[in-house]
Order: structure tokens, then C-alpha cells, then sequence
């Protein structure tokens, strides 16, 4: 396998989760992050888990926002490794779990920034770096928090609106390609609830009222980085569907899960991270 991918958020949870599957499947990978330690810090944990990434994983630093440093991302890119076969837009900006009035104006400016100009950003790079190449090349852009279905989620009231945007802004971007009829495809992903950093994070500033409540929900959708993301990146790479909604937590999986409850058999995916959250 040949091809080339560029990861963003790729230095922690999900992203770097991504970065360490296409790793696993011969895929050169560029990661970017928002920092340079935090870049050099993914990178040299996954060279020591794969002792021949150094020759197939590259990272930059990356601000989503900023149009001027998306674009050094691709170029990056392209200088290591020659093209750029597949995006997967996974920076972002979460602060769930909070009344709309709790959420800060810094907060909401920066979900807005990260999610919605973040994709356009990435979405403007991608697709015309991906017409220079000869018109063929992957786009996914991150869903969430309802985003896919408009299904309203109390507590996420900015995040869940961005995620929507988000939404509209993909499929709009899917009717463009089809119009276009070349090899450019446009796709999104759905992860579900994955335990990472971020939200281990969000959970610690959830109000003590409603703390054991969520982490019994979390408990139910709540799912495991490394249980998500070899479903996903397969499913990407295989992907020749034009508009594809990669989705992980699909209705079936749910209903599983309700039944598994109502026989008794109990869930817990958040243990395991005590420690790190700091709560029992």
C-alpha cells in the first residue's frame, strides 16, 4: 500500500488513534497538531512502536483555523511524501455537557473557528490540492454531537450546532463533486463517544449534580479509541462511495447494547481511566 494521508488532531485520542491504524496498514501518514511538542511527542511514540515509521510518518505543526497554515500542512506533505492521497479532518473543539449560558464567548468562538472554519479550511485545501493531482483523492470531514442527524443533544447546544454545520457544509460539498463527476470523493465520519483525553476533560467540569449521571451514560455509549478506529480507517480506505457517512455508533449497535442491559450484562468502559480523571 502506497498511498498518503494527512491526519489533523492527529497527536492525541481519535487522531492519534487514526495515525496508528494506517500505520498498521503501510499507510504514509502526515499528523498535525497545534503544537511542536505535542507533534514531536506523537511522533516518537509511534516510532517506538513502529520502528519503521520513521520512513512513513511525518509531523507538522497545524492550526485548523488559520487558512495560510493548512495549506503548509499540504505542502508538507507533499514535499515528504510526494501527494496526498486522503485527508481525515479530525481537529476540532469540544465543550459539551454545560448549559448554553455556562459556555464562554472564548468557548464558542473557538468551536466555531476549530469546526466550522477548520473544515472549510481543510475542505478548500484538500479538494484543490486534490484537482492538481489529477482530480482523485478522499475528504472526511468530523461529525458529532447530533451533527449527522440534527438530533438535539441537552449540554451541547454550541458544539452540536457546529457539528450540523458541518453537516450541511458536507453534503453541499457531496452535490458539488457529483456535479464535478471526477475522482474526488467527499465523506464524513461519525465515531460515536470515544474515552479520550478531551473528553475525560470535559467530564471533570460536568456540574457535581449531574457528574454521576453522565458517567452512566458515557458508561452505555462509550467506546474504546482502540476499538473505533481500525473499524474506521478500514472502512476509509476502502470507501469508494461518493458521500459516504462513516458511522460507528449505528442504530443496531445501540439496540445491542439495550438489549445486553435489560439481560443483565453490565457495561463499563470508563474504569479503566480513573486514575486520569481523577474521580471514583
Amino acid at each position: 500500500m502506497n498511498r498518503v494521508a494527512i491526519v489533523t488532531g492527529g497527536t492525541q485520542g481519535l487522531g492519534f488513534g487514526y495515525v496508528r491504524e494506517l500505520q498498521r496498514r503501510g499507510v504514509r501518514v502526515v499528523l498535525t497538531g497545534r503544537t511542536a511538542a505535542g507533534v514531536s511527542a506523537a511522533v516518537e511514540r509511534l516510532v517506538v512502536e513502529f520502528p519503521d515509521a520513521a520512513e512513513r510518518l511525518a509531523g507538522c505543526v497545524c492550526e485548523i483555523a488559520d487558512l495560510d497554515s493548512v495549506q503548509s500542512a499540504w505542502d508538507f506533505g507533499v514535499e515528504r511524501f510526494g501527494s496526498i492521497d486522503i485527508w481525515l479532518n479530525n481537529a476540532g473543539f469540544a465543550r459539551t455537557g454545560v448549559a448554553f449560558l455556562d459556555t464562554s464567548a472564548e468557548e464558542i468562538e473557538s468551536m466555531v473557528s476549530a469546526n466550522v472554519v477548520g473544515s472549510m479550511n481543510a475542505a478548500q485545501v484538500a479538494i484543490a490540492g486534490f484537482r492538481r493531482q489529477g482530480s482523485v483523492g478522499k475528504l472526511y470531514l468530523t461529525l458529532g454531537g447530533g451533527g449527522a442527524t440534527g438530533r438535539v443533544v441537552p449540554g451541547m447546544s454550541v458544539y452540536s450546532t457546529t457539528k450540523r454545520a458541518v453537516k450541511y457544509f458536507a453534503d453541499t460539498l457531496v452535490k458539488e463533486r457529483k456535479e464535478a463527476g471526477d475522482g474526488i470523493l467527499i465523506g464524513t465520519i461519525s465515531p460515536g463517544v470515544n474515552v479520550t483525553e478531551g473528553l475525560l476533560r470535559e467530564m471533570q467540569r460536568v456540574p457535581e449534580s449531574r457528574r454521576a449521571l453522565a458517567m452512566r451514560q458515557l458508561n452505555f455509549v462509550g467506546e474504546h479509541v482502540e476499538t473505533t478506529t481500525p473499524w474506521i480507517v478500514d472502512r476509509v480506505l476502502s470507501d469508494t462511495r461518493q458521500g459516504n457517512n462513516i458511522t460507528w455508533l449505528t442504530t443496531g449497535r445501540m439496540l445491542g447494547r439495550g438489549l445486553s442491559t435489560l439481560l443483565g450484562q453490565k457495561r463499563d468502559v470508563i474504569s479503566r481511566y480513573e486514575s486520569r480523571r481523577g474521580t471514583t
